[in-house]
């Protein structure tokens, strides 16, 4: 509870942080011109999720363009991996996901040369994973306690997510931004026996709805000025 507290404080004053960058930072300009090209970004939300109990392992890429006025497709792809104890059995989960979709920004820019931006959008999830659960102990008065082989199943899970976020320029060409999503499990009953308690890139399985945060730090590669 407490790693969940603090991961909440650290996500607020970041996001005042990014907004007060955003709104303060002078107009350049200079250059009349805008700056096109793919943007390569990490998700740096992750790297907490290590701190959390139980532990998540995971890495999280994206790219985008602008490839019209204020229109940015999106793909993002990740591994993720969760394990460990309590209760009744032990779990593992671990796999790769990829997110498709497309940004609208919301923010219009003063100046061609301003790149800032409060954007929505909306993404299509799938991950491919597998599930474990082992030493599972089944209580019984009447019985006695027995434990069970060791449970496994490889899985595909998919779900779409709103996405809205604030991504500010704080050199050229270098992004620093947050985001939430609202995500919706188009297929909870993906397995029946054990509910699985990490789809990757989605969340937790027990759960047809949920949020989720990103921060990121991103990169463009200028191919063009127009």
């Amino acid at each position: 509870m407490l790693n969940c507290l603090r991961m909440k404080n650290i996500s607020g004053y970041f996001s005042e942080l990014l907004l007060l960058l955003l709104l303060a930072q002078p107009a350049r300009g200079q250059d009349t011109l805008r700056t096109y090209g793919p943007r390569i970004g990490i998700d740096l939300a992750r790297f907490g999720y290590l701190f959390t109990d139980p532990r998540q392992v995971g890495a999280e890429f994206s790219l985008d363009a602008e490839i019209y006025p204020d229109i940015y497709p999106v793909v993002e792809a990740g591994y993720n991996s969760i394990s460990g104890g309590g209760g009744s059995f032990d779990y593992a989960s671990s796999g790769m996901y990829a997110r498709l979709g497309a940004d609208y920004n919301l923010l219009p820019a003063k100046e061609k040369s301003i790149h800032h931006s409060i954007t929505a959008g909306i993404r299509y999830g799938v991950s491919f994973f597998s599930h474990r659960a082992g030493r599972i102990v089944i209580q019984s008065d009447y019985w006695g306690d027995y434990m069970l082989d060791s449970y496994s199943r490889k899985l595909t899970g998919h779900w779409l997510e709103l996405a809205g976020g604030v991504k500010t320029e704080l050199a050229a060409n270098l992004f620093l931004g947050w985001s939430v999503r609202y995500k919706i499990l188009i297929n909870p009953e993906m397995d029946p026996q054990v509910t699985p308690r990490l789809v990757p890139g989605y969340g937790p399985g027990t759960g047809q709805r949920g949020f989720g945060f990103s921060y990121h730090l991103m990169y463009k590669i200028p191919l063009l000025k127009k």
